[in-house]
């Protein structure tokens, strides 16, 4: 095939085979979702949704499949590593995210319930990489060395693996809400305190607080999640609907729409400032990426009664960055090496290389907040959250806005 035909191909691949597949897995794993958590067993006695769960597991290897194949073709018709500009930057990031995730819900964790969230994501990440597309071409001389493809490569896993962790700190907020919610809807009117019933098992001798899923694997105590038991906290059971409508009625959707807006805004001004687009593309770029998650927001909302317990979506996000900071770190002193060798010196103080650095403490805080008794959980949660923020300003901004020595975004 020629260039121009590998070239075709690629972008194929990319859209609508890849991203609708990521579509498809994270409708299939959602709504399976619903139906083992509704419930437990069909009349076979197997898990209800089983079948439902795998097919969307397969979807989604399926997805991540089609993925690694549109990076091989597009590696093939420029006859370099697609990691040169942003578009394959970030498509790079959904594809190590997608596959981080993929692997470490299904093999490790054995939480396959949540793959449908990761592939949503990964969905996003995916379309989002179209605002930035550039079509294959030849690398910049300054990036043509051995430390490009090492660091870059290294760089894009954290990138990617941070995303996931955002992820899972998102949906703990949600969960943890939610539980604070159906805690006080099942108090007992007598004026008693619904905090401790929130948190009861916290407080169980012996328990560490991030294992603390075994209600996830019970739907019905999934349902719950550390909801107190009735008779020490003067709470009381509800219906099981009623139980849902509780958890989703303590999350408002006006709120969590104007804040997931705003909150995405303090990135997404940078479309609206790129000096290379008029102000309507700017306009429609930052209004796509702002209204988009806000629409995933709102549909994490409605599954939040299916989630697993908010101690077990915080263990998750913990470990999910913990092994980002290690990759981010090792790929921070790699970009050191390379610009030693390109430019004479380890460290200039660059725009990028400064976000960079201000990633690395962003992420620092949080691990560091994680591990402080009083400051894990919800607020960890936060920091992680506004960790990722950075994170997105580093690439974004820089490549887009900021002149600096690492102005590769590959726009026109």
């Amino acid at each position: 095939m020629s260039q121009d035909q590998l070239a075709e191909l690629s972008r194929l691949l990319y859209s609508p085979v890849t991203l609708l597949l990521y579509v498809s897995a994270a409708i299939v794993c959602l709504y399976s979702l619903t139906t083992r958590a509704g419930l437990a067993t069909t009349r076979s006695g197997a898990p209800a949704g089983a079948k439902l769960q795998r097919l969307g597991i397969a979807l989604a290897w399926t997805a991540v499949a089609a993925h690694v194949a549109h990076e091989i073709v597009r590696g093939l018709a420029q006859d370099r590593l697609p990691l040169g500009n942003m578009f394959e930057f970030t498509s790079a990031m959904a594809l190590t995210g997608a596959l981080a995730g993929l692997i470490y819900l299904t093999i490790v964790r054995k939480k396959p319930e949540l793959v449908g969230f990761v592939m949503l994501g990964a969905a996003v990440v995916v379309s989002s990489a179209m605002l930035t597309y550039a079509d294959p071409g030849p690398l910049m001389p300054i990036l043509d060395t051995w430390w490009r493809t090492f660091h870059v490569s290294v760089i894009v896993t954290a990138a990617g693996i941070f995303t996931v962790g955002f992820l899972f700190n998102g949906l703990h907020l949600l969960r943890d809400t939610a539980e604070r919610g159906l805690a006080a809807a099942r108090a007992v009117p007598t004026g008693r305190s619904t905090v401790g019933a929130a948190h009861i098992k916290d407080l169980a001798p012996g328990v560490p607080g991030d294992d603390l899923d075994s209600g996830a694997r019970n739907p019905d105590e999934a349902l719950s999640g550390r909801v107190a038991p009735d008779e020490d906290h003067g709470s009381t059971s509800l219906p099981v609907e009623a139980e849902r409508r509780a958890m989703r009625t303590a999350i408002s959707p006006l709120k969590l729409a104007v804040g997931t807006f705003l909150g995405t805004s303090t990135v997404s001004w940078v479309f609206v400032a790129t000096p290379t687009t008029t102000l309507s593309e700017g306009l429609t770029r930052a209004l796509t990426v702002n209204l988009t998650l806000v629409a995933v927001a709102l549909i994490a909302r409605w599954f939040v009664p299916f989630l697993p317990q908010a101690s077990t979506l915080d263990g998750l996000a913990y470990r999910t960055i913990a092994l980002g900071f290690f990759a981010w770190t090792f790929g921070v002193i790699a970009g050191a090496m390379w610009a030693e060798q390109s430019w004479g010196r380890f460290w200039g103080w660059d725009p990028k290389e400064t976000a960079s650095f201000l990633t690395w403490i962003a992420y620092a805080a949080y691990l560091h907040a994680r591990a402080t008794r009083g400051t894990r959980g919800r607020g960890a949660a936060w920091i992680g959250i506004g960790a990722f923020a950075v994170l997105m300003f580093t690439y974004y901004a820089v490549n887009l806005v900021f002149v600096g020595l690492h102005s590769y975004a590959g726009l026109s």
